[in-house]
C-alpha cells in the first residue's frame, strides 16, 4: 500500500479525455478507497466540457469516484442569480456529489468584477445550505503571488496558464479582500458545508486559522498543496502539529492531481504527513509533520464522509447527455475561443460518456 492507511482523495482534476484513463490508473496504483473529481468548467471557457469529463471518470470508476460540478460563467461577469441556482439544482439531479467553485481565484475574481459575497450568489448558497450539498471552494492563491520578487520560479514560468500579468497579482483585488469576501459567505450562510481548498492559504497565521475553525463549525480545509503551506508549518512546527491533532476532524486529504508529475507530488505529500523528514518540494523547504495515527486516519479517510455519503450518487446518463447538448449554445456565445474545437470536445466526451453508460447499464 502506498500510504500507511486507507485514503480518500477529495481533490483531483483532469482536463482532457486523453488523461481520463491515466487518472483512473493513478487512482488504482495509489490504492485509493474513494476519490473525488473536481470540475474546472467555471474557470476557463476552454474547459467547457469539464463537468461531462468528471462525470465520465466517475462512471468508469466502478463505484470509487465522486464528482463535483462547476457553474458555467460567461466570459466576463457572473451568471444571473436564477441561472446559478438552476445550474446547481440540475447538477444535483444529474448525480453530481457537490459543487466546485473557482471564482475566488484572483484571476477569476478580477474577471467577474464583483465580490464573492455579492447578493446574486445568495439563492444558490441558500439552496446548497438547505440541501447539505457540499462546496469545495478555491479562494485566493499563495500570498507570494502578489509580489513578483517573492513568487516562486515555477509559478512565474506558468504565468500564461495561471493567467496573471507580468507582475503577478499586483493591481488585482488583494489577498485580504478576497479572503474577507469568502468569510462573509459563511456569515450569511453558516450551515453551508464548505471545504476551502489549499488550506485557505492561511498557513502563515495559525491563530487566524484556529479562530476560523472555532467560529464556523461547518468550515473545513483540504490539505492539497500549495507547498508554501508546508514551509509555513515547518516555521512553527510544534504549534502546527498540535493544531492538526486538535482539529484533525476538519482537514481533508487532497492532491490536486492528475499531472505529469503526480508520483512526485503524492510522494512528497505522503512524506509530509507520515514522516519527520526535511526536504525541498517545488522550491519550498518542508519538514514532515509525522502525524499521529488517529490524526492521519481522520485526514486520510474519515473526514471525506463528513461531507460525502458512503457511496457516490447514481449518475443520470441520459440527463447528462441532454445537459451536454445545452453547452453548444454557451459555446456559440463565446468570442475569444476556438468554438469549433470546443464543440468537438463536447461531442467526444459526450460519446465516451454514452459508451461508458452502456457498459455499466445506465
Amino acid at each position: 500500500m502506498f500510504f500507511q492507511y486507507p485514503v480518500n482523495d477529495v481533490h483531483i482534476h483532469a482536463f482532457s479525455l486523453e488523461t481520463a484513463d491515466a487518472t483512473l490508473a493513478m487512482v488504482e496504483e495509489l490504492g485509493y478507497h474513494k476519490f473525488n473529481m473536481l470540475s474546472g468548467a467555471s474557470y476557463l471557457p476552454r474547459w467547457m466540457a469539464n463537468n461531462l469529463l468528471c462525470a465520465y471518470i466517475k462512471a468508469k470508476s466502478r463505484g470509487k469516484g465522486y464528482a463535483f460540478a462547476a457553474v458555467h460563467y460567461p466570459e466576463t461577469g457572473i451568471p444571473s442569480a436564477e441561472d446559478m441556482l438552476e445550474q446547481v439544482k440540475l447538477y444535483r439531479s444529474l448525480g453530481f456529489d457537490g459543487i466546485k467553485m473557482m471564482d475566488g481565484k484572483p484571476t477569476m475574481r478580477r474577471r467577474i468584477g464583483v465580490p464573492l459575497d455579492h447578493p446574486a450568489y445568495d439563492p444558490m448558497f441558500s439552496y446548497l445550505e438547505e440541501t447539505g450539498f457540499p462546496v469545495l471552494y478555491h479562494v485566493n492563491d499563495p500570498w507570494e503571488f502578489w509580489y513578483w520578487d517573492k513568487m516562486p520560479q515555477w509559478a512565474k514560468a506558468q504565468g500564461k496558464l495561471l493567467c496573471y500579468g507580468a507582475e503577478g497579482y499586483g493591481g488585482y483585488p488583494t489577498f485580504e479582500e478576497i479572503e474577507t469576501e469568502a468569510v462573509n459567505i459563511l456569515k450569511k450562510h453558516p450551515r453551508l458545508k464548505i471545504i476551502f481548498a489549499h488550506f485557505f492559504f492561511t498557513s502563515t497565521d495559525l491563530e487566524k486559522t484556529r479562530r476560523y475553525f472555532d467560529t464556523y463549525p461547518n468550515m473545513s480545509y483540504d490539505i492539497t498543496p500549495g507547498w508554501e503551506m508546508f514551509e509555513s508549518f515547518a516555521q512553527r512546527y510544534d504549534d502546527w502539529r498540535r493544531f492538526f491533532a486538535e482539529y484533525s476532524h476538519r482537514i481533508l486529504f487532497g492532491t490536486d492531481t492528475y499531472s505529469g508529475h503526480w508520483r512526485e507530488t503524492v510522494g512528497c505529500l505522503r512524506r509530509v504527513m507520515e514522516t519527520d523528514e526535511e526536504f525541498v518540494a517545488f522550491e519550498e523547504h518542508c519538514k514532515g509533520l509525522n502525524l499521529d495515527p488517529q490524526t492521519l486516519q481522520n485526514i486520510y479517510y474519515h473526514n471525506f464522509y463528513r461531507y460525502l455519503p458512503q457511496e457516490p450518487a447514481p449518475l443520470d446518463i441520459p440527463g447528462l447527455l441532454a445537459y451536454g447538448e445545452t453547452l453548444y449554445s454557451r459555446i456559440d456565445a463565446l468570442k475569444n475561443e476556438d468554438r469549433e474545437a470546443l464543440r468537438q470536445e463536447v461531442r467526444a466526451v459526450s460519446q465516451a460518456l454514452s459508451e461508458a453508460g452502456v457498459k455499466i447499464g445506465l
